[in-house]
């Protein structure tokens, strides 16, 4: 299984129907949609910054897609990005093995 984070900047019309309901609960919500797409949720924090939300959550790549068109098109989220963790030892090694073939044009 696959960790991913989902990093959103919220809708004007979510910003406002929190505003008109600053109880929500959105953990709860945003916890029914991300195991409806079947994904695990292990992490959701609002933050500072140019980003309002960052989820993370553990499951397939087309599931952690899924969940983002949900979302973009429930006009709940302007943005909404995903981010695979990877093992980055293990890609600058095949790096590390690609280079070792690469040709350049005249040698």
């Amino acid at each position: 299984m696959a960790k991913f984070y989902l990093i959103g900047k919220i809708s004007a019309e979510l910003m406002k129907r929190m505003q008109n309901e600053p109880t929500a609960d959105r953990f709860a919500s945003t916890k029914k949609a991300t195991e409806a797409a079947g994904l695990k949720l292990i992490s959701y924090e609002w933050v500072r910054g140019r980003f309002d939300v960052i989820s993370c959550v553990e499951g397939e790549y087309e599931q952690a897609v899924a969940l983002k068109i949900a979302f973009k098109n429930s006009g709940l989220m302007d943005d909404l990005m995903v981010h695979e963790v990877i093992d980055y030892n293990k890609a600058f090694s095949n790096a590390a093995n690609a280079a070792n073939s690469v040709i350049k044009p005249g040698k």
